[in-house]
């Protein structure tokens, strides 16, 4: 995964004067614990990620280790948080993911929930 992040590095100062913003996700809290997520994160940063997406964090509590310990590695790391509602995550507040230190919250099945509401109640009324 360094590898990639190094490549992807490469190619952004190449195609894009660096703009291009390299987002590396990683799944190994929910494998190998919290301290492998921050410890391959760091190695992440090293090789050129802007952004981290620490995938499986299961509190606010989390959260806050995991940026703390990576803004104290890199300050200007930007961070993710992912906010699938029914996850293993309870509900977070955007406010909050602020307060810790994350950049950008996503809410990858909100929109999906919604259409399939949408779709339901037309299948109902078709039937």
């Amino acid at each position: 995964m360094v590898k990639k992040v190094q490549i992807c590095k490469d190619a952004s100062k190449e195609c894009s004067d660096g703009n291009f913003v390299i987002c590396a996700r990683t799944d190994a809290k929910g494998v190998y614990g919290l301290d492998e997520c921050i410890r391959r994160s760091k190695l992440y940063i090293d090789a050129g990620a802007d952004m981290i997406f620490p995938e499986g964090l299961d509190s606010v509590e989390e959260f806050d280790q995991v940026a703390k310990a990576l803004r104290d590695h890199k300050k200007s790391v930007y961070l993710l948080a992912n906010m699938t509602e029914f996850g293993k995550t309870p509900y977070i507040d955007i406010e909050t993911f602020s307060k810790i230190g994350y950049n950008c919250v996503i809410y990858p099945v909100s929109t999906l929930r919604i259409a399939m509401q949408a779709v339901n109640t037309f299948l109902k009324d078709l039937r």
